[in-house]
């Protein structure tokens, strides 16, 4: 009978939690779309910032071309700059979309789905970098002992040298955030959302008034610093979406963060001062929310979004690579980099339906598993209650 009871109640926790899905405001269920757009304009930024910017910058100067495509070309040159506002709406897209995965999933649950979407893809693109960089440089595999902080992209806090050309960082800070939302999820901090502005000012209060970090050699001088506030900013939109928190609070949260960017980046890169690509950000992401539920989904938009990940893990190191073997084809019809760019999106297509999705299967089944295990031990906790 104490097994029946048990049962029961899983299933109406179960119906409850369907329910409380069909039930959400449309504008929640719609924000998939929302962030397909943001995610493509991320990777594009990037993409571009790392690989065409010097075409992009001289072309918005060059008179030979009209006037007002020069225009359009240098209001685009921001926005490209370094992939810098790229990178922070990602972060901001990222904090948006974690608050909300964890209204419903549970902590474990999270963190096995995180792990599986990020780790097998970045684990095949460093090996893969490091066997590019052995066949055609005769680098030396990194020692046995790197291998592991490399994987686990903590190489920041043992100071082992970056791979991936150095692109890995942006997935240090989102893992760390990973955690932290894991904690508040296990804390029952997520029960009382109404305090998760105020936390959030207060973590990036510390960071603000810290020494920045990361300040290793040969690491960005201060990237957490600057860039992981914008992630509890993406949270704070939810929160303020959702009416979890008080708007004034989030608001005024929101503000602290930008105005504490400007401000940090004038001490620890200041090379940063005179572009406004963190105000392009902004503005782009916020005009993209305020519009959400009127972006149009399409299979064209679900591909470039698809492609955002192993795109952004690839496209900085394996260019080189690229670039050199198309250069040697000698195909002139199409501009070399257009090549290169076509054989990127191929090859990460490829990757996606591939190792990417075959480490999603992989944590669908682990998560099967987990389940299978809890299952297991409350029907033995039932059993022995009834003995």
């Amino acid at each position: 009978m104490a097994i029946v009871h048990d049962w029961c109640n899983q299933m109406k926790l179960m119906i409850s939690v369907t329910r409380s899905r069909f039930d959400m405001p449309k504008k929640i269920m719609d924000r998939i779309v929302f962030l397909d757009y943001m995610r493509i304009f991320a990777f594009i930024s990037v993409l571009i910032g790392h690989r065409m910017f010097p075409d992009l910058y001289y072309a918005s100067i060059d008179e030979s071309l009209h006037i007002s495509l020069r225009y359009v070309l240098s209001a685009l040159v921001p926005l490209a700059w370094s992939g810098a506002a790229g990178v922070i709406v990602f972060f901001i897209t990222s904090g948006y979309v974690i608050t909300h995965v964890l209204q419903s999933e549970r902590t474990t649950e999270f963190l096995i789905k995180r792990f599986f979407r990020i780790y097998p893809l970045f684990i095949f693109a460093v090996i893969c970098e490091a066997v590019a960089n052995k066949l055609v440089h005769g680098t030396p595999f990194p020692p046995v002992w790197q291998w592991i902080p490399h994987f686990l992209l903590l190489g920041d806090l043992v100071g082992i040298p970056t791979s991936l050309s150095g692109v890995e960082w942006t997935l240090r800070i989102e893992v760390a955030f990973y955690v932290l939302m894991a904690i508040f999820k296990s804390s029952g901090l997520m029960r009382h959302q109404q305090y998760l502005p105020t936390v959030f000012a207060i973590l990036a209060a510390v960071l603000y008034f810290s020494p920045p970090f990361p300040n290793s050699p040969g690491l960005t001088l201060g990237y957490t610093t600057l860039y992981a506030p914008f992630l509890f900013l993406g949270s704070c939109v939810y929160l303020l979406e959702t009416g979890k928190a008080n708007k004034n609070v989030c608001i005024a949260v929101m503000i602290a963060i930008v105005l504490a960017f400007w401000t940090m980046t004038t001490k620890i890169q200041p090379v940063f001062n005179n572009n406004n690509h963190s105000m392009y950000a902004l503005l782009i992401f916020f005009a993209a929310w305020l519009v959400r539920e009127k972006l149009q989904d399409g299979p064209l938009i679900r591909l470039a979004s698809n492609l955002t990940y192993s795109v952004y893990l690839f496209h900085n190191w394996a260019w080189p690579y690229l670039m050199d073997v198309l250069s040697r084809v000698g195909l002139t019809v199409i501009p070399l980099k257009m090549q290169v760019t076509i054989v990127l999106l191929l090859s990460c297509y490829g990757l996606h339906k591939t190792v990417e999705e075959y480490g999603l299967r992989a944590g669908k089944a682990a998560i099967k598993y987990y389940r299978s295990l809890k299952l297991r031990a409350t029907d033995k906790q039932s059993v022995s209650t009834v003995v």
